[in-house]
């Protein structure tokens, strides 16, 4: 769509899917330099693009709060309209829980245009904020074309992992400590020092981080998927990478999940007994639940379908309103 453009510091697949689905060009800036000269050269480069540019929209993902921010910054001067795609940790901040940082971050959900959130639950939080939310989860990813491989247990089941700190992977291994179950935690465990983790049960394989071909060939040869989270209404990439690849999974039992997955995962309350109950239930339903996924996996991408159509007319609206 000319005249919008989407900007991000990191990549992510959800960010990328909204892009692919609206046609939106998204350009992802990468530099190898960190912390505070980090953020100096994506800060240089992203006011030079914008400048060079003058696009009429502009779409960023939050978290990067600093793009955000930016972005906000620049908006009275190069006159566009302004679109963040918060995840989270933007409306209802988990992890950086710092007063000065939660009121920064409302302070930019109230100064955008459009706030897109994944669920009912974050756009009545966005309101409060003062801001205006649009709601649309996430597209449910194409997988590549991957060769399936044996894996070793006679049930294998893959944790989707970053290792980051709403992420109860700990528990995870303490409830699968003598099952009868082979699980694979993704994700890069080396920054991860913990106890439980350098102390895994032998039933316990961590990948550590893999290219996209070698990850999606691990979920399409499992035979179930997990992915929790401490966050509330929090909606996980990993039950999205799950329908895509026709898998049965295991979410965190928090509102916003159930309402939109219903019957196609099983839900815990991320304790250790009632994870490894739960898994044994995974097992056992292994049928139903692929069953179920397929026709949500499909329900989603319609519903996904209309809501991108609406975002896609106000996108133009907004370019039409500016002029030719």
């Amino acid at each position: 769509m000319k005249d919008v453009l989407a900007l991000a510091w990191t990549e992510h697949r959800r960010t990328a899917g909204l892009c692919a689905g609206l046609g939106l060009e998204l350009v992802v800036m990468a530099t190898r330099s960190r912390g505070t000269l980090r953020y100096l050269r994506l800060t240089l480069r992203t006011i030079g693009l914008l400048t060079r540019r003058r696009p009429r929209v502009v779409l960023v993902p939050n978290p990067s709060l600093v793009l955000s921010l930016l972005t906000v910054l620049l908006r009275p001067v190069l006159g566009y309209t302004l679109i963040v795609d918060a995840h989270n940790e933007a409306v209802q901040p988990f992890i950086h829980q710092q007063r000065w940082l939660r009121r920064l971050s409302r302070w930019v959900v109230g100064q955008a245009d459009l706030t897109i959130v994944t669920n009912g639950q974050l756009a009545s939080a966005v309101e409060a904020q003062g801001g205006r939310p649009f709601t649309l989860p996430d597209r449910v990813p194409e997988p590549p074309l991957s060769s399936v491989r044996k894996l070793r247990g006679e049930f294998n089941a893959v944790l989707i992992s970053t290792f980051a700190p709403d992420e109860p992977v700990e528990t995870v291994l303490e409830a699968v400590r003598g099952a009868n179950i082979q699980l694979y935690v993704t994700g890069d465990h080396q920054e991860s020092q913990t106890t439980a983790v350098q102390r895994a049960p032998p039933n316990v394989c961590l990948t550590g981080f893999l290219p996209e071909a070698e990850y999606w060939a691990l979920l399409q040869s499992a035979d179930a998927i997990i992915d929790l989270t401490l966050m509330d209404n929090c909606l996980v990439c990993g039950a999205y990478e799950a329908l895509a690849v026709g898998k049965p999974m295991l979410l965190s039992r928090n509102r916003a999940s159930v309402e939109l997955f219903g019957d196609s995962a099983l839900y815990t309350d991320n304790e250790p007994t009632d994870i490894r109950r739960m898994l044994e239930s995974l097992r056992s339903e292994r049928a139903r639940l692929q069953s179920a996924g397929a026709i949500k996996r499909d329900e989603l991408m319609t519903s996904w379908a209309a809501h991108a159509h609406r975002l896609s007319g106000l996108l133009q609206q907004w370019r039409s309103d500016m002029g030719p």
